[in-house]
């Protein structure tokens, strides 16, 4: 008779939970949660980075801000109302964004193709993007639901 060799039940179940185990490990690990927060922070700052190289170039081409932004926090958006959002709470600045600020028609389709919105709030009425000018007179953009607890401002 010969002698065969095969896997038990018991060894059977103790692979299933081993490899069960190293799969949940792997996922807390790597966080997806966290992993997607971080995705669309990255965007958060391209979106910036954009609109203020758009708001320089828009200086540069006409020797002045384009009209609205001033030393006021205030959020970008086409919404006549309801762009009072409170975007303190993820600034190092405390300042409460002001009413919407439409930019449209000063930096599309020259400076930009269309104003950002936030990936994962923002829409045309109310993008989650503020501007303001500093008080040493530099241009500075902010997203307003930024993840993470950061503080996302890119200035000029």
């Amino acid at each position: 008779m010969i002698n065969q060799r095969a896997f038990t039940v018991l060894q059977m179940i103790t692979a299933f939970f081993m490899i069960g185990l190293l799969i949940v490990l792997i996922i807390l690990i790597i966080d997806p949660q966290r992993q997607l927060a971080e995705t669309r922070n990255a965007r958060r700052v391209g979106d910036s980075e954009a609109l203020l190289s758009a708001l320089n170039q828009y200086v540069i081409d006409h020797n002045e801000v384009p009209l609205g932004i001033d030393g006021d926090l205030r959020v970008l958006g086409t919404d006549s109302s309801g762009c009072d959002i409170n975007c303190w709470d993820k600034l190092s600045i405390k300042v409460k964004a002001s009413g919407c600020l439409d930019l449209q028609s000063s930096l599309i389709p020259k400076y930009l193709i269309n104003i950002p919105t936030d990936p994962l709030l923002g829409t045309n009425e109310i993008t989650y993007y503020a501007v303001r000018r500093t008080s040493n007179n530099r241009l500075a953009v902010y997203s307003c639901a930024a993840e993470l607890s950061r503080d996302l401002t890119i200035i000029q």
